[in-house]
């Protein structure tokens, strides 16, 4: 409208007559939906509900609600000082709207922060580890660990130290034999000014790589696995990623069915994340990740990057790791982890996932996956105004 010359006081009245919204309410009362059904109606809108709503034959139903911005706002105020919980619900509508048009985010670490959303940053990955799945045992020693970091640190925003593999069916590592392989290398790097990240589920494994110069505590089980965890976080002030898994990194893969991914995924990062910030964690602190290859199947994998999007009405940074892991191999046909088809297929997956609202990639290759972002990112910039 702007490029056609159309007056600033219209675009104003008609850009939200040409944007639509889908939204998904989840375990409204039939009497909550027949409302919100009979209000969205009214204004032109649209709500689907169960079938059973509206002679309320079920005790609960999801509704979607879809309609222009200007319609959702309508119905918002509509709902806003209503009874039987219809106030929260509108309350709730308008966060989700505000946080998926957020352009940009602040995410504070320890002692950094950082600005996400004008590019995709990169996170490194560096395993300490003998076993991890693609490349368990190659920097065994601090030396070779320290080296491969700073090699990656050219290319990457971050980088990810981890002492303990969370490849499916991996054992537990012992807390002192993890501090070991982590803490020298989390030391060299910050004094090297670094930005580190430490892969930990312990919460000593955490303090001591905080004490280290670590700026971001990155946990796979989302504080749950180490009820000492939170109680560090809240304490040191780091940035904290909080990652969908079901079950542990043993028995993750047993159990890869799910009634609705999305919708599950969705639930219980915002559980997490209410979580952390009730015990103390500042919600400006906090990072979400799906889970990608973390009891999931390739399918599932899928799913998850193409709806990503979804998440951005948590209104956090959204970091995915696609890298090297088993569904890209399925889907390029390279049962290798270090071949070139997950190198390649690693990229693509990093530049979709850019594409779709991703803050952050984290990956092997930072290089390739540094270019990759780039090339998404002016994409997703060009296609704002259109």
């Amino acid at each position: 409208m702007a490029r056609i010359g159309v007056n600033p006081a219209g675009i104003r009245i008609m850009g939200p007559k040409l944007l639509h919204y889908n939204l998904k309410l989840l375990d409204l009362s039939p009497a909550q939906a027949n409302i919100i059904k009979q209000d969205m109606l009214s204004i032109g809108g649209e709500a689907a509900v169960s079938s059973g709503t509206v002679s309320c034959s079920i005790e609960r139903t999801d509704a979607l609600v879809s309609g222009t911005a200007r319609q959702v706002g309508l119905l918002v105020e509509k709902l806003r000082g209503q009874s039987m919980g219809l106030g929260e619900v509108a309350a709730a509508m308008e966060e989700a709207l505000g946080n998926a048009a957020a352009r940009v985010l602040e995410l504070k670490g320890r002692s950094r922060s950082w600005t996400l959303g004008a590019r995709t940053f990169v996170m490194g990955v560096v395993n300490v580890t003998p076993d991890s799945f693609s490349d368990g045992g190659r920097l065994r020693g601090v030396e070779a660990a320290v080296a491969h970091a700073m090699a990656l640190a050219e290319h990457a925003d971050w980088i990810d130290v981890g002492g303990e593999s969370t490849r499916p069916g991996a054992e537990p590592v012992d807390r002192d034999e993890e501090l070991e392989r982590v803490i020298p290398v989390v030391r060299a790097l910050a004094d090297r000014g670094v930005t580190v990240s430490v892969d930990t589920t312990k919460a000593e494994v955490a303090r001591r790589a905080l004490d280290a110069g670590a700026e971001i505590v990155n946990d796979v089980s989302a504080l749950g696995a180490d009820p000492e965890m939170v109680g560090v976080c809240a304490e040191y002030g780091p940035a904290v990623i909080l990652m969908h898994m079901r079950g542990t990194p043993r028995t993750m893969q047993d159990d890869t069915a799910y009634e609705d991914l999305t919708a599950e995924v969705f639930g219980y990062l915002h559980a997490r994340m209410e979580f952390a910030v009730s015990r103390g964690i500042g919600r400006e602190r906090i990072v979400i990740d799906p889970g990608l290859g973390f009891g999931k199947s390739p399918e599932g994998n899928v799913e998850l990057l193409a709806n990503l999007a979804q998440f951005r009405s948590l209104g956090r940074p959204i970091l995915v790791g696609p890298s090297r892991k088993s569904f890209i191999g399925a889907l390029t046909g390279d049962p290798d982890p270090l071949g070139k088809g997950r190198l390649f297929g690693t990229a693509s997956a990093a530049a979709a996932a850019a594409l779709k609202g991703a803050h952050i990639v984290r990956v092997h290759d930072a290089r390739e996956a540094k270019a990759a972002v780039a090339v998404a990112d002016a994409i997703r910039e060009s296609g704002q105004g259109t």
